[in-house]
């Protein structure tokens, strides 16, 4: 063998060791972004096959160009932040915003009766509601503030692998204003909304955040207090990710959701003794409306593409995310003789959620896991209520959402109340 063959065959050993190495490692040695058009996913469905061209042209382009498995694998990975959580973001948003507006019109309908507490309040899935009534002329101003930290506990093993898991908090402040007209109560409410989800299979982020301005018509027949509700708003969401290829951030800012949603109530109310039971059925709906975006695919600053193989930016779809639940769900209040009255809530809640959706795989590269469906689940818990009885009044409440499947949460809320 003479010293030419040995260095062809020492040269092959290298370029065969590096190409070997860029599998081993996820999202490769040479940091080729998943659009790149060297990347073989991006040109031919012939350079994801493990073994390569059986005609021995192209075993050198096996799973693309200097690439890793990720780009191929990572169906879940590769999607955009806003098609795995858009539900949970509907979800989070309908249990804040209309919550608010129910836990008013229960304590609006309710101010007249006699309850244990001696005091207008009500459930209003996140604890409990209460208001400044009759300020001036039959108008009555009233706040509440809510906060929430959630979390989706699928596995997650690696970006090949899809999962849904991730971890967020939401807040909302609503104010509204509304009159009573004999027993019918009528009103409008503001509420400003955020909320912020860190999301493990694609390495990225979401954050919402906006506004919704809605109406309400309360009725007390006496026995049964009926209410209903809508609104509209807009929020603005902005997303991130990270590239598998070449481990950059893709980003885009200020995506336009339109946001629509109603609600309908029935409560009743029974008193016995220092007990206020408060049984309610109720329905709710909330769509956010996701606009098409384009993800900003940054540039790879590779050193294998030439000037006509570049990063490509990616175009979303728009969609539109809807949460539709049913609740029925029980509060009760304990009179003590005191300032603080102690009240505990249960209810049950049937939920169609829009769910995770993952990009198609470029192949399959091992066990993936479906995205947890939304499902009924199970909210309780309690807190006091502050009554000083002169200029002012408040809650604190926390409340626990279990039995949804892989999710938990726990939400806290509170109101102060100041008489003038």
């Amino acid at each position: 063998m003479n010293f030419l063959n040995k260095i062809i065959i020492l040269v092959t050993l290298v370029v065969s060791s590096l190409v070997l190495n860029s599998k081993a490692f996820a999202n490769g040695g040479y940091g080729l972004s998943c659009t790149n058009e060297a990347y073989g996913v991006g040109v031919s469905t012939n350079y994801v096959q493990a073994s390569g061209d059986t005609t021995g042209t192209n075993d050198m382009l096996a799973y693309g160009v200097y690439a890793g498995l990720d780009c191929a694998y990572g169906g879940a990975g590769r999607t955009n932040s806003s098609a795995i959580v858009g539900g949970e973001i509907a979800r989070s948003a309908a249990n804040a915003v209309i919550g608010a507006v129910n836990g008013r019109l229960s304590a609006a309908m309710a101010m007249n009766h006699d309850t244990a507490a001696h005091m207008s309040y009500s459930s209003n899935g996140n604890g409990i509601g209460m208001a400044a009534n009759h300020i001036v002329g039959g108008m009555s101003v009233w706040t509440n503030f809510s906060s929430s930290n959630f979390e989706n506990d699928q596995t997650f093993t690696s970006v090949q692998s899809d999962s849904n898991a991730f971890d967020g908090d939401a807040s909302a402040f609503t104010v509204g204003v509304d009159k009573r007209f004999g027993n019918i109560v009528v009103g409008l409410s503001y509420t400003a909304f955020e909320s912020d989800i860190d999301i493990d299979v694609n390495k990225g982020s979401i954050q919402t955040e906006g506004e919704t301005l809605g109406f309400y018509v309360g009725l007390n027949t006496g026995a049964l207090q009926l209410s209903l509700g809508a609104g509209q708003g807009e929020y603005e969401i902005d997303t991130d990710r990270k590239d598998l290829g070449s481990n950059s951030t893709i980003s885009t800012t200020d995506i336009t959701a339109d946001v629509m949603y109603y609600h309908l109530g029935l409560a009743g109310e029974l008193n016995r003794g220092k007990l206020s039971f408060r049984p309610r059925v109720s329905y709710r709906n909330f769509d956010l409306d996701l606009l098409a975006f384009t993800d900003i695919v940054p540039n790879d600053a590779n050193t294998i593409a030439t000037d006509t193989l570049t990063t490509t930016d990616e175009a979303i779809s728009g969609k539109t995310y809807a949460s539709d639940m049913t609740e029925a769900g029980l509060s009760i209040a304990l009179s003590t003789g005191n300032k603080l009255v102690p009240f505990v809530d249960v209810a049950y809640v049937s939920e169609s959620t829009t769910a995770a959706a993952y990009q198609v795989e470029a192949t399959t590269g091992g066990t993936d896991l479906n995205a947890s469906a939304p499902d009924g689940y199970i909210t309780y818990g309690g807190g006091v209520i502050l009554n000083l009885k002169s200029n002012m009044s408040g809650f604190l409440s926390i409340m626990e959402t279990t039995s949804r499947t892989d999710y938990s949460e726990t939400s806290i809320s509170g109101s102060l109340r100041l008489k003038f």
